[in-house]
């Protein structure tokens, strides 16, 4: 079972726009797509598409909480949440047909509550935990940094402070992109892993981007993505760890595990987002996923 602990989640609605974005100007919708949101519900779709045990954990609110439980269940994704005062938040993602990446505007959701994120932990299934994305308003640093203690080494896929925590509180693993790394060390880069790892001792997945994907802990192992037409990235990053979690638990290799998660992240880029996710998709590209050396 792998845990997908998301602190903050959201009711994602994906927007096609009838044209390019233009601000100040009206534009009309064709399509939308309402589904449980946020990083930890992307991850565990990918784990089980590719035939794993995972559950979704989290506090939701409200009118938009309900929802979110309904359309959890309607997904036949199960459900650790916990009832908080307030309204789980709204984030709006606006696409457009062969336009540029996608527009994200998301909302606060509701301020930390501490009594509900203590019933939560108490009941969390055993197996490892990933901890995913931001922090809910208000939380605070020493709070969350005492999660993750209690969690015993979750990998942890956030940014700016929440990354900071995670080094500080023996976090498994860390999943930065090239400019979450960079806020962190300064660099985006492999050796900039490298020598945070040599001074934290967390080892660190790197993704970046249409370039693949990088390891770096006691092992270093680069992958290069395979060259795909891209419908919709949103959640590659999501379906990467899901992918690379599930493989290690699964007792693949780390570049094994790293070949796969770059091919799923690809998969979910080509295929239009995490809803949409094929595993025999993501297989079908492993070929083109390889190991390279280090630069």
């Amino acid at each position: 079972m792998i845990v997908a602990l998301t602190p903050n989640l959201s009711l994602d609605r994906t927007l096609r726009l009838d044209r390019p974005l233009m601000p100040g100007r009206l534009h009309r919708v064709p399509e939308v797509t309402v589904a449980a949101g946020g990083k930890g519900p992307n991850l565990a779709r990918i784990v089980r598409a590719l035939g794993g045990e995972t559950c979704v954990a989290g506090v939701v609110g409200g009118h938009n909480g309900a929802h979110f439980r309904a359309l959890l269940a309607a997904e036949g994704l199960h459900g650790v949440l916990e009832d908080v005062e307030g309204e789980t938040r709204e984030c709006h993602i606006l696409t457009q047909e062969g336009g540029d990446h996608p527009t994200e505007i998301n909302e606060m959701g509701p301020m930390y509550q501490p009594d509900a994120v203590a019933r939560l932990l108490a009941r969390l299934p055993a197996g490892p935990v990933a901890v995913c994305g931001s922090l809910a308003p208000g939380t605070p640093l020493d709070a969350f940094r005492a999660m993750l203690r209690a969690l015993d080494g979750p990998a942890v896929d956030s940014s700016g402070p929440g990354l900071h925590a995670a080094l500080e509180s023996g976090a498994s693993l860390i999943k930065p992109n090239e400019h979450e790394l960079e806020a962190l060390t300064g660099h985006g880069t492999v050796d900039s892993a490298r020598e945070l790892y040599a001074r934290t001792g967390v080892p660190v997945l790197l993704t970046r981007g249409p370039e693949g994907a990088a390891y770096i802990g006691a092992e270093v192992c680069v992958v290069a993505a395979p060259h795909v037409e891209v419908r919709n990235p949103v959640g590659s990053g999501d379906s990467l760890l899901g992918a690379f979690l599930y493989a290690r638990q699964s007792g693949e290799t780390i570049p094994d595990a790293l070949r796969l998660a770059v091919a799923a992240g690809s998969a979910n880029a080509l295929l239009g987002g995490p809803l949409r996710f094929d595993a025999a998709v993501a297989r079908s590209l492993l070929p083109q996923v390889h190991v390279v050396p280090p630069s």
